[in-house]
């Protein structure tokens, strides 16, 4: 049976390429382009981990951790890795303080992405 992986950017592009990049043997990946499809995505199916960008809408956008604080409210056993643009050190010690397993600054390569999915304990036979 796959693990399922819930990966979550406005960035089409960026989903695109991930879903091809981190898809394997034992991994299926889904995409979401606003906090509100991921959301209703956790709540309706079983995923192993989520990478997720902290702002979704552009520069403005206000997101910043709730997909994070979603989670670990509702799903705590599901593992989050966080990802952005914007990043800055107070993001960082507060995203690790609620419970993020990692936090990187885009760009991220595919590689720093699945060598962190394989620290989490997450199968890749590909």
């Amino acid at each position: 049976m796959k693990q399922r992986i819930l990966f979550v950017d406005d960035e089409k592009s960026l989903l695109f390429a991930s879903t091809k990049l981190l898809s394997g043997d034992q991994i299926e990946v889904d995409t979401a382009e606003t906090k509100e499809k991921a959301l209703a995505m956790i709540d309706e199916n079983d995923y192993v981990a989520i990478i997720a960008d902290i702002r979704l809408t552009g520069v403005f956008g206000k997101e910043r951790l709730d997909i994070l604080r979603y989670v670990k409210k509702h799903k705590p056993q599901i593992k989050v890795i966080l990802i952005t643009g914007y990043g800055s050190p107070e993001i960082k010690k507060k995203a690790i303080a609620l419970g993020a397993d990692f936090y990187f600054e885009k760009p991220v390569s595919h590689f720093v992405l699945k060598d962190a999915l394989k620290k989490l304990g997450i199968n890749y036979l590909s």
